[in-house]
Formats: structure tokens, C-alpha cells, sequence
């Protein structure tokens, strides 16, 4: 099998990308950093066998981005993983915002370690991503593309945390459109795999009006996946999402199935606007399968994921990256977890 399928391809990808971002913590395992070392590599997954660790999208888009242009995707490995912390660090500094208490069916950091450790460790981890950047260099690229990739993922950085804002802002605003929703997964969710796919085109040296197709492909790829997420959020189960049924019914998130039911179903306004911890999950998922706000969250993901679709065409990505990030964005869609 040559190198270049796209079994191969991918397998070489995973393998490097987790070998890059484990070396970026070798000189903090040692005395008296151990244990800040293993709080990174437990919330990474390296530390438990037996438990999942993520899926490693984002710098997957960075590196077949790359190749889909023609170029060595290793030439972008740096920016791979630098693409990964920043998402990492968001997540710590999420759980600790929403106080979710397990991830990937363990305990988050802040419920392990406590508040003041969790948060440190999220603020090491984004310094992780800065250092990863300047990498760029030892591989082959300019001092000028290491700025260039340094400020599309500041930018992003900064969107993301504009997102953030915005959804727990949204969680006591009485009055939350769809509009409002979508602007706030903009930032929260598709201003990183938006930056993931535009990094990976720049540093392959493609021109500028395909990396804004490589932009736009990962701008609707993530409003999808913010999408599909909302939906497992409610109607996944626990043992393939990590966290309780129902939770974030719970925690009275305003997503877009939740937006959609408090529009068109009295009983579920009534029920989810209770100030009350009492609520029955089930009922509050019945009220919003009478409505059919499942079917109307999933044919926005469908949307977006043919907007998506649309602009990798444009983009024109040789094969075998092209294909496999027209199969990703397919199996998105159908994801189970």
C-alpha cells in the first residue's frame, strides 16, 4: 500500500500528531513539575488506558488541508498541534465555566485537581499552543508564516472567548434568537476549525482565494458540529457522550434544539422556564419531539454541512486529503459521539 492512500495517510497523521503534541510536555515531566504534567496528559488521555481521548478534528483539517493543497503535510504538524491546545485549553476553561464534572466519561480537571489547579494548567496549556507555533521554523517554514498562522489562531483565540461570553450570557438573557444563537457558535465552535483548515492552506502556500475556501469549509463544518452536538447534548446516550441525559435540558442551555422548543411549545416554555431543579429530562424531551425540534436542529446541521461540501469543491483538494475531508464532513452528520 503506497503512502499516499488514504489509510496510510490518515494513520501517519494521527501517529504524528500525538507524538508532536507529547514531546511539547517532555520538559515539564520531570521535578517538581510532574504532577502539572500528568493533570495535561490526563485531561489529553494519555494517562488512563482504557479511556477515550479526542478525536483530534481540528489539527486533522490543519494537516489534510495542507495536503490537499499538494504540499508535505509535516511542513504544518507544528501548527497541528498548536491548533489542538487551543481547542484543549478551551476545554478546561469550559468545564470549569459550565462546572461540568465529567468528560469523555471521566472526571474533569477542576473536580480531580480543584479550581485553582484546573485553571492553571488550561492557562499552561495555551502557552503550549504558543510555543508549538514557533516550531513552524524547524520545519521549513518563514518567520513570516509563523506570524501569519500566530495571528489567524490569536484571532480565533479571540472569537472563541467572544463565543464563550456569549453562551453564558445566554444562559440568564430571557430573550435568545436563533440569530443570537448562531452568532454565538460562530465563535464558541467554528472560529477554530475555521482557522484549523485556513492554516493548514496558507502554509502549503495556496493562494488566497482557496484558503478562503478552505476558511469558508471549516466555518460551516463547525457550525454542524456545534449543531449535532446540541442534539446529542439531549437526545444522545450517556455511554457514548460521557455526560448525564438530558444535562444540558438541566443546566437550561440555550441551544438550538431548546431555542426552537421555547418558540414554537408552550409546554416546553413552561417547563424549561421553571426556576426549578425538579424537571423531569423526560418530559422536557417529549415536549420537543412533539414539536419535532430534533428534525429541525438536524436538517440545519444538513445545511450547513452541504455549505460546507460546497466550498471544499471550490476549494478542489487533491486526493487522497481531498477525499478524506469530503468523507469527514459526511460522517459528521451521522457521528455518534
Amino acid at each position: 500500500m503506497s503512502h499516499n492512500d488514504s489509510p496510510t495517510l490518515l494513520t501517519g497523521m494521527r501517529e504524528a500528531i500525538e507524538v508532536d503534541l507529547k514531546r511539547s510536555i517532555e520538559s515539564l515531566d520531570s521535578e517538581p513539575y510532574t504532577e502539572l504534567a500528568h493533570m495535561i496528559g490526563y485531561h489529553m488521555g494519555w494517562k488512563d488506558q482504557g479511556h477515550p481521548r479526542g478525536k483530534r478534528l481540528r489539527p486533522m483539517l490543519t494537516l489534510l488541508s495542507c495536503a490537499g493543497i499538494g504540499a508535505n503535510w509535516e511542513k504544518a504538524l507544528p501548527a497541528a498541534s498548536a491548533v489542538e491546545w487551543v481547542h484543549n485549553f478551551s476545554l478546561v476553561h469550559d468545564d470549569i465555566q459550565d462546572q461540568s464534572e465529567t468528560r469523555r466519561g471521566r472526571l474533569t480537571l477542576w473536580k480531580r485537581w480543584g479550581l485553582a489547579q484546573a485553571l492553571n494548567t488550561g492557562d499552561a496549556i495555551f502557552a503550549l499552543s504558543r510555543m508549538a507555533t514557533y516550531q513552524l521554523v524547524l520545519v521549513g517554514n518563514s518567520y513570516e508564516t509563523v506570524l501569519d498562522v500566530q495571528r489567524i489562531l490569536d484571532h480565533a483565540c479571540l472569537q472563541l472567548t467572544q463565543g464563550q461570553h456569549l453562551d453564558l450570557a445566554y444562559e440568564t438573557k430571557e430573550n435568545v434568537s436563533i440569530s443570537d444563537y448562531l452568532k454565538m457558535i460562530e465563535g464558541k465552535t467554528s472560529a477554530l476549525l475555521s482557522a484549523a483548515s485556513a492554516i493548514g492552506a496558507h502554509i502549503a502556500g495556496a493562494p488566497n482565494s482557496t484558503i478562503e475556501s478552505y476558511r469558508s469549509f471549516g466555518h460551516h463544518l463547525g457550525l454542524a458540529f456545534q449543531i449535532e452536538d446540541d442534539i446529542l447534548g439531549i437526545w444522545g446516550e450517556t455511554n457514548l457522550t460521557g455526560k448525564p441525559t438530558g444535562d444540558d435540558l438541566l443546566r437550561r442551555k440555550k441551544t438550538l434544539p431548546t431555542l426552537y422548543g421555547l418558540e414554537n411549545s408552550t409546554t416546553f416554555s413552561h417547563l424549561f422556564l421553571q426556576e426549578t431543579d425538579d424537571v423531569d429530562p423526560g418530559k422536557l424531551i417529549a415536549a420537543l419531539d412533539e414539536v419535532g425540534a430534533g428534525k429541525y436542529a438536524s436538517s440545519m446541521a444538513q445545511h450547513h454541512i452541504d455549505l460546507a461540501l460546497a466550498a471544499l469543491i471550490k476549494a478542489a483538494p487533491m486526493d487522497p486529503a481531498g477525499g478524506e475531508l469530503k468523507k469527514l464532513s459526511l460522517r459528521l452528520h451521522k457521528r455518534q459521539t
